[in-house]
């Protein structure tokens, strides 16, 4: 009955044709044109989202929030539900209503002298990026692999992208919330009435609050303030490859070693052979044969004035002399003289290093029966490279321990590296998932990592490992959930946090 009420006035609050009472139809079209809401690559216990409703204003989810909090009825937040391999658009708690802000997709701002946008969380890389062309701007945006996700969805999951601003999150500027009890709060220099440096200085004055709302259910973004990059006068494009798997680890080095010393600026992506042939295989089987020559691939750029390009150039290849086999292969574009690089005007990247969103990767994986799928395991591990190559011949051999493929997908950052374990796999292989799941967890504790980011099923459990000072983390977590959201009306289970009252016991929700 109270499910019946709270739909019936999030129709009156929306308009009837923006509920879907069924969740096959309604949200942004997918993977084989699916307009269903939840997981398109559920595993053997799969989460069931409920009816979805999607408003169009802040005033509107500010009255469902309301609305949510007088019946007491969960809803799962998703800016577009795109997060491929992490559980899409599903809740962690079955039949939650799904609050879709897909509509929601105003570009309030571009700023071109001052490198940032405000945007809604329906905008995807895709609308930005053809604004900003439209507009003939001289900005790169950062993008990730699949450029149909949402700007604000991905920076609040901390997702990653190619450029200069590719931690996106160490690149938001200022938020607006609808709050859990329906009020509006912005951060940083929001704070002040009609501010002009809210999407420039992050800081504010007092507590910075932005990164509570990270990767968490206390609040409902509603804008992002988001800095991007002069687009460049030229652009490098750099492949190094290494012929032996242990030539990893001076690998991983050298690179690390050339962020840290502000040579490259960009994370330098690093691929396996079997991630190689995956990737040309869909395009040219005998660039998959020339590939598989190589154990590793590593593909950065350089950004900057020409003047300087030639310089950096020669001071990456003297430090790749000193990594045993490595080959390096470089292209460099400049613009015309006294102007600045169209991205569109560069050939295509394997990954988005020039800022051009696009859908190419998302063409391997199908949501049917018969397609394939894919799911991450994604541990955050220190940048040398011997600690990552370590990890990386466990994590390996327990993948292949389960007679699944590991996928190597590393994004290496200057002090850290994101070690993707991308696994590929069809649909009938997917009840193996868990037991490989918690087989690379367990391994991974026993060395003193955790995964940056999870799939919904896994949510509880990678939260119980936070476990220090008798799991501090967790206790205030649930201590800000019960002050903020005492009703547990926002994506309850969210990152592992609950109420204090949720039995989550009860749900089966961790159990191995």
């Amino acid at each position: 009955m109270q499910l019946e009420e709270f739909l019936t006035a999030a129709e009156a609050i929306v308009g009837a044709n923006n509920v879907s009472r069924d969740p096959t139809t309604g949200a942004p079209e997918g993977l084989d044109g699916s307009r269903s809401y939840g997981d398109p690559f559920p595993l053997s216990r799969p989460h069931k989202p409920g009816p979805a409703i999607r408003p169009e204003t802040v005033d509107q989810v500010r009255d469902l929030v309301h609305c949510a909090n007088k019946l007491k009825v969960p809803m799962w937040t998703v800016s577009r539900g795109k997060n491929l391999g992490y559980g899409g658009s599903a809740p962690v708690l079955d039949d939650s209503i799904i609050l879709d802000l897909h509509r929601m997709n105003k570009i309030i701002e571009i700023n071109e002298e001052y490198a940032y946008a405000i945007v809604e969380p329906g905008v995807t890389f895709i609308d930005l990026y053809e604004e900003i062309k439209r507009r003939k701007l001289n900005l790169w945006l950062s993008v990730p692999a699949i450029g149909w996700g949402s700007v604000v969805g991905n920076t609040l999951e901390r997702g990653i992208g190619y450029t200069p601003e590719a931690a996106h999150y160490k690149y938001q500027c200022g938020m607006e919330v609808v709050l859990p009890d329906g009020d509006l709060l912005r951060t940083g220099m929001g704070v002040v009435e009609d501010s002009k440096v809210w999407p420039l200085y992050s800081g504010g004055f007092g507590p910075g609050l932005d990164g509570i709302f990270f990767q968490s259910n206390y609040g409902i973004v509603t804008k992002i303030g988001i800095h991007m990059s002069p687009a460049p006068e030229a652009y490098t494009r750099i492949i190094v490859e290494v012929p032996e798997e242990p030539d990893f680890a001076p690998l991983v080095g050298a690179m690390t070693d050339l962020m840290r010393r502000r040579i490259v600026a960009n994370p330098p992506q690093l691929f396996d052979r079997m991630t190689l042939i995956i990737g040309a295989a869909r395009m040219d089987p005998e660039v998959a044969k020339a590939l598989g020559e190589y154990a590793w691939r590593a593909g950065f750029a350089l950004y900057g004035p020409p003047e300087a390009q030639a310089g950096l150039l020669n001071t990456v290849k003297r430090r790749f002399e000193q990594v045993k086999g490595a080959k390096l292969t470089s292209e460099t574009f400049n613009a015309a003289p006294g102007e600045y690089l169209r991205s569109e005007n560069i050939t295509p990247d394997f990954l988005p290093q020039n800022g051009v969103p696009g859908i190419d990767h998302a063409l391997a994986f199908s949501s049917k029966e018969d397609g394939l799928w894919h799911n991450c395991y994604s541990p955050v591990l220190p940048p040398s490279g011997r600690e990552l190559y370590e990890w990386y011949v466990r994590a390996k051999k327990i993948t292949a321990d389960h007679d699944l493929n590991f996928v190597a997908d590393f994004h290496v950052f200057d002090r850290y590296v994101i070690s993707i374990n991308l696994i590929m796999f069809h649909p009938p292989a997917k009840a193996r998932l868990y037991d490989v799941q918690y087989a690379l967890m367990d391994d991974s504790k026993k060395l003193g990592y955790l995964e940056y980011r999870t799939h919904i099923s896994f949510m509880e459990a990678t939260a119980v490992n936070q476990t220090f000072n008798n799991n501090a983390f967790g206790r205030f977590t649930t201590m800000l959930k019960d002050t903020i959201d005492p009703n547990g009306i926002l994506s309850p289970g969210k990152q592992g946090i609950w109420n204090s009252t949720a039995k989550s016991e009860r749900l089966g929700l961790g159990e191995k």
